[in-house]
């Protein structure tokens, strides 16, 4: 009788702890968009993001988000040209926000070939170490 009480008491609080317990937030980059378009013998490229599940710190009333993130490209023939972009979101805000969105703008020369390429995202909250990575296609055209 003892050990059916030991066992449904472990079990009780295995269940107790695992309802209280925190729920953990990752990092996710999602919804990604790209498009280029033409300017004169180059192309300008547009692409966005938006990143959520980012930890915050909070210090004086405000909340502070810190994102590293870096882009590679993938051509048309295999060829991958990485960190063609990097930066940093370094914002403050007076309250916590759910998501974030992410804009990268860079100028392709003439030396790209027309053709579908693949942008690649990789995204490092900076506060709590997590990496998260996305895709987008987009074409280079007349």
């Amino acid at each position: 009788m003892k050990k059916i009480f030991v066992v449904l008491s472990l079990v009780g609080f295995i269940i107790l702890f695992s309802a209280c317990s925190k729920e953990e937030i990752r990092l996710e980059v999602f919804n990604p968009e790209a498009f280029a378009f033409h300017i004169g013998e180059e192309w300008e490229l547009n692409a966005s993001a938006q990143v959520r599940g980012f930890e915050q710190f909070e210090e004086d009333k405000s909340f502070s988000i810190k994102l590293s993130y870096y882009v590679n490209l993938l051509t048309p023939s295999g060829e991958l040209f990485e960190e063609v972009d990097y930066g940093m979101i370094d914002k403050t805000n007076n309250n916590k926000v759910l998501d974030t969105p992410l804009e990268i703008q860079m100028i392709l020369d003439d030396s790209f070939e027309q053709g579908d390429y693949i942008l690649q995202i990789f995204v490092t909250d900076d506060h709590s170490g997590q990496m998260d990575s996305t895709h987008v296609k987009f074409n280079l055209s007349d």
